[in-house]
C-alpha cells in the first residue's frame, strides 16, 4: 500500500510490480481484497494518514496483516540512496 487519503488508497502489488488506485470507502476496500486476489499475502504495509486510515484498518485487520509504517521513516527509506 502506498497511501490513504480522504478519497482514495494507491496500491503497489509487489508479487508483479501492478499500481492501482482504489476509492477509500466500503466499495474500495472490496475492490482491493479482490485485487490482491487469492494469494497468501504475507503483509500490507501503509502509513497512517490522519483520521483515513482507521476505515481502512477496521475493514482489513481481520483478514490480512497490517503494518503502520512512520510516514517520516517511509519518506526516508524511499530516499535513501
Amino acid at each position: 500500500m502506498r497511501g490513504i487519503s480522504k478519497s482514495h488508497l494507491d496500491a503497489f502489488r509487489l508479487e508483479d510490480g501492478a499500481p492501482q488506485r482504489f476509492d477509500d470507502s466500503a466499495a474500495g476496500f472490496r475492490a482491493l481484497t479482490k485485487w490482491l486476489g487469492k494469494a497468501p499475502v504475507a503483509r500490507i504495509v501503509f502509513e497512517p494518514t490522519g483520521p483515513y486510515h482507521k476505515a481502512f484498518e477496521a475493514a482489513l485487520g481481520e483478514t490480512f496483516p497490517l503494518v503502520k509504517v512512520n510516514p517520516l521513516q517511509a519518506r526516508r527509506f524511499c530516499n535513501d540512496p
